[in-house]
């Protein structure tokens, strides 16, 4: 996120005017070049008027054939992208959500016990979640629908639609004005509650030159990480549809969009350009793993543009080193998944073309690629010694399904027979889980600790935009097609939250000693970071809630020179657990230097 100052805010502003609209100013922009250059005589006053207040040097180059063609051929290919890819897409964010599975009635008894249980401020719980609206507004109906989109998956507004979950339904109510300490008033107020999954999706034009951004951004990140020894999968194909219901049906179309200019470009040598996934949707960028005492690294990274804002943490982490005095151990392995529908991209339109991959899917498919490079010799992915697992922001939803897998992946897979060494090294994991594989867990910027509370959800797709960063998340993220429609139709919040006691029993299992390290930053956004925080254990009990984290600084280490922002926090909370605190840092701020990301490096083993 970019610093919140003047210049910046103006900054941000004037590109947000620019890109959401481009066709209207490349329009005008046209009409005056034209004009200008070839005065029909109805406008030739007009036209030398408007002349007068031009420099000259800036007139002659307005008024050139070159500009006017390239004005013309962009406005052609604004229409064009319009046409074919941004309105189908924008029609797609009306389709319905397709939820998961609901869990039976102990579970979400047990699910709300938890959530209201680490929820001290009930008022505020529901003013956020009710969009701000008044206490008085707010009354049982309200609150009613709420509970059935949020526990039930349910979008019924009469009792007669919900006959059969009324007793559940009324306990929770009930359970709510026994927290509240009153009554909730009768009837239906004015208040409207935020329903992720079922309302409609906010989104805003960006300009296809935005688009050619993010494509040469990608081509520039795909030959720095070549450059410090990655290795691009590609998968077959970037969208699977599901299968049509009917024979008749059409199969619908996939897109990519941009395209990805490191796979098509003639000049660059194949095998520079892209190896095959063994997958049909994830693609990735791979390091092979050659160090004898370190596990090698998954990276799972957030919403934004891609690897692009994750390179420093990437071309940073180079090697281990073994005992004090020893030799370099030798390079680390990592392992980028790249998460494309939240990557700036459009990935699909069509309702038989999901938002994202379940988590099902998901980890079918990181099962498949780990045990896909397990069996590589020389340059691949060894899970003898397991692997840390790092995430960012919205990569940390998908912690909780890694961390509750229990299915061995690795026992009956095809391409893992062998012989010898190689034998021995598959037998380490084999009949593992994903979960039993992860020895180490880092959390960055995480928005899935605490997700029943209503901050991520608001500030990011509700939140109005006042200063310089909320300006850069609203429309850079909030508010792009794919994005939106990954968060509104394919996030769901009992899925993706990571609960304390899901950290705890990570911990405790296995023989191996595990670890946690969850870094916050004070200033985030998205992130209630000190409810968090209290959450986790720093600062008792009278953290939980909403924005009500003590600063306790018994036991914590201080690094970083001066009051500067690489300046952090780290405190041991035991049985594993580590968080690391950056008083000064605001979300993914920490992945702009090597000084920032230093507790990370450190935990995972080794620096450049």
């Amino acid at each position: 996120m970019i610093d919140n100052t003047f210049p910046r805010l103006i900054f941000i502003r004037v590109c947000i005017v620019l890109l959401q609209y481009a066709p209207l100013i490349e329009t005008i922009l046209l009409l005056i070049a034209v004009t200008l250059r070839y005065r029909p005589s109805p406008l030739t006053p007009y036209a030398a008027h408007i002349a007068s207040f031009i420099p000259p040097s800036l007139l002659t180059i307005l008024t050139s054939l070159t500009t006017i063609l390239l004005l013309a051929a962009l406005l052609t290919t604004e229409l064009i992208y319009i046409t074919t890819l941004y309105l189908p897409h924008k029609s797609s964010l009306t389709h319905e959500a397709v939820h998961p599975p609901l869990p039976g009635r102990k579970e979400r008894e047990e699910l709300f016990d938890r959530a209201s249980d680490s929820t001290t401020d009930w008022n505020e719980y529901l003013k956020l979640w009710f969009l701000g609206a008044e206490v008085e507004e707010v009354k049982r109906e309200n609150v009613r629908e709420f509970l059935l989109w949020a526990f039930f998956d349910r979008n019924g507004e009469t009792k007669g639609n919900n006959e059969d979950i009324e007793e559940e339904l009324d306990s929770y109510l009930a359970k709510i004005e026994s927290l509240l300490g009153r009554k909730l008033p009768p009837g239906r107020g004015t208040a409207t509650s935020l329903r992720l999954t079922f309302d409609a999706i906010d989104t805003r034009y960006r300009s296809v030159v935005w688009y050619g951004v993010i494509a040469l951004l990608d081509l520039v990140t795909h030959f720095m990480l070549a450059w410090h020894g990655y290795t691009h999968y590609r998968p077959s194909r970037s969208l699977s549809p599901k299968p049509a219901t009917s024979t008749a049906a059409k199969t619908p179309t996939t897109t990519l969009f941009p395209p990805r200019l490191q796979h098509s470009i003639p000049l660059i040598p194949s095998s520079l350009r892209h190896h095959t996934s063994p997958t049909q949707h994830l693609s990735y960028y791979l390091r092979p793993h050659r160090s004898r005492t370190q596990a090698p690294v998954v990276f799972i990274h957030g919403i934004g543009i891609g690897l692009w804002s994750y390179t420093t943490l990437l071309s940073s982490l180079k090697t281990s080193h073994g005992p004090v005095g020893s030799e370099e151990d030798g390079q680390i392995g990592i392992l980028a998944i790249e998460l494309l529908p939240i990557s700036s991209r459009l990935t699909g339109s069509g309702p038989d073309l999901p938002a994202v991959l379940t988590h099902g899917e998901f980890l079918r498919e990181l099962e498949t690629i780990l045990a896909f490079h397990n069996n590589q010799e020389g340059g691949g992915f060894p899970l003898d010694k397991g692997f840390t697992l790092v995430t960012h922001s919205y990569g940390s939803t998908l912690v909780a399904p890694i961390l509750r897998s229990s299915t061995p992946f690795l026992f009956n897979n095809p391409v893992l027979p062998g012989s010898g060494a190689k034998a021995a090294k598959e037998g380490a994991a084999a009949g593992k889980s994903l979960a039993a594989l992860t020895n180490t867990l880092i959390l960055t910027d995480p928005v899935s600790i605490c997700l029943h509370l209503p901050s991520v959800a608001y500030n990011f797709t509700r939140r109005a935009p006042r200063s310089a960063n909320e300006w850069q998340l609203w429309y850079f993220a909030s508010t792009d097609l794919g994005i939106a429609r990954a968060l509104g139709r394919g996030f769901f919040w009992r899925q993706n939250i990571l609960w304390r006691e899901d950290l705890e029993a990570f911990l405790l299992k296995g023989d191996e000693k595990k670890r946690v390290v969850v870094c916050l930053a004070e200033r985030d956004l998205i992130v209630d970071t000190k409810s968090v925080r209290g959450y986790l254990g720093w600062g008792g009990s009278g953290g939980q809630g909403l924005g009500q984290g003590i600063v306790d600084e018994d036991n914590v280490e201080w690094e970083g020179e001066g009051k500067g922002k690489g300046q952090m926090m780290r405190k041991k909370m035991g049985n594993g657990m580590e968080i690391v605190w950056y008083p000064r840092l605001d979300h993914a701020q920490m992945f702009e230097s090597v000084e920032r990301l230093k507790p990370v490096l450190d935990v995972i083993g080794g620096l450049k």
